[in-house]
């Protein structure tokens, strides 16, 4: 939701609804709600009765008592069961929902940094900016050049400098840990995702653009949104080494799956089936 918002806003629409009106105060009143929605009864009151029967302990109940209660709900919930018979596949959100991502744009937007890399201020011949940006790529085994692996990567922005020579990866992060991210760095492995993603871009100048990869410079960035209630914002830059240095673990990797792919074999690691059926731990 939060990315959407930020990175796609024509798109958040039509995928977000902010809901201010009634909805079921329990589980039972939200499928008595969803049954009545979608139910193909023509006459009102079998549909409604029928709803109630599917949502509600009905013992002891008569049909009398059961429709007069089902009736009530339907009156107090019409328009929520209405917006389920016409809903085209959109979520609810509160008000409360709309003041946070108001709040997180916001946010960033008054974030010197933050919103320089989100929302570029231009974009020309030479200068692109992508959010959510799919790109389709193949990394090749070294050892048998005819051996490829099928990748595929969803980078949150990306943008292009083809001037300059310049490369901007950025990815935006929800924690509660904005004031101690290094943990989250550290339990997700941010840098390996980021990595990831450079190989794909890489890939993506010089077979789709047509460019010399020697020429090209590459930054990468996290921008952190608090979900803590504050939701500041931090943007955290990474050096060189960081990044690179988790190219060998991913190529180990996707190695490790191409042999899984010319083998057919997929119930153990591929150490399993080389050796005597044990395996290290990295550490």
């Amino acid at each position: 939701m939060i990315h959407e918002y930020i990175l796609q806003p024509e798109e958040f629409q039509k995928d977000y609804v902010v809901w201010n009106k009634s909805r079921p105060s329990s589980a039972q009143q939200e499928k008595f709600c969803q049954a009545l929605a979608s139910s193909l009864e023509i006459e009102p009151n079998r549909a409604i009765l029928s709803a109630y029967k599917e949502a509600y302990s009905i013992r002891g109940k008569s049909e009398d008592l059961m429709l007069s209660d089902g009736l009530k709900i339907a009156s107090e919930l019409k328009e929520y069961i209405d917006f389920l018979k016409s809903n085209d596949g959109r979520i609810m959100i509160s008000p409360w929902d709309a003041k946070m991502l108001e709040k997180i744009k916001h946010n960033i937007e008054s974030h010197k940094l933050a919103k320089n890399i989100i929302s570029h201020v231009y974009e020309s011949l030479y200068y692109k900016n992508y959010h959510e940006f799919h790109i389709n790529w193949e990394f090749y085994y070294l050892i048998t050049t005819d051996a490829i692996i099928k990748c595929k990567s969803l980078l949150d922005g990306l943008s292009l400098d083809f001037k300059e020579k310049k490369a901007v990866i950025y990815d935006l992060k929800t924690t509660q840990k904005l004031w101690h991210f290094e943990d989250s760095m550290n339990q997700y492995d941010y840098c390996r995702q980021l990595a990831y993603y450079t190989a794909a871009v890489q890939w993506y100048l010089k077979y789709e653009c047509n460019e010399n990869l020697s020429k090209w410079n590459f930054e990468w960035y996290i921008i952190g949104i608090d979900t803590t209630n504050t939701y500041d914002i931090r943007v955290f830059k990474f050096e060189e080494t960081q990044i690179y240095s988790h190219l060998d673990t991913i190529e180990k990797a996707l190695v490790d799956i191409a042999w899984h792919q010319q083998h057919n074999l997929w119930e153990h690691s591929r150490a399993y089936y080389e050796g005597d059926g044990s395996e290290l731990l990295s550490l």
